[in-house]
């Protein structure tokens, strides 16, 4: 499975079950992750991610649209399933199959959680 297809499936179980545990593993110890869009980050380390997104948790699974992988850099464009007009782009940078930085830019803020 390419990154970007594991990020994706990953990132959809954590949302469905909220057990983001599987996802957090593909990330390395000393991973950077920044958002633009959402007042979040950025966010130093696995354990401040898992606590970062325990604290936010997503309201929406995505489905990429468009993705590339090129070395150790995968870009993978998403909308979100529950708000399909938006979506953004995340850029993951790799080192021994582990994500050691995550971009996310936002086209609009994600769905509201559905009540």
């Amino acid at each position: 499975m390419d990154p970007v297809e594991r990020h994706q499936a990953r990132f959809n179980e954590g949302v469905r079950t909220g057990d983001f545990g599987p996802w957090l593993d593909t990330f390395a110890e000393d991973t950077v992750v920044s958002f633009t869009g959402l007042p979040i980050g950025p966010v130093h380390g696995r354990r401040a991610l898992a606590e970062t997104y325990a604290a936010h948790p997503p309201s929406s699974t995505m489905r990429v649209r468009e993705s590339s992988v090129d070395g150790d850099r995968a870009i993978g464009r998403f909308v979100w399933a529950d708000a399909p007009a938006t979506g953004g782009v995340f850029v993951l940078v790799l080192r021994d199959d582990k994500i050691v930085s995550m971009d996310v830019t936002l086209d609009a803020p994600p769905p509201p959680p559905v009540m």
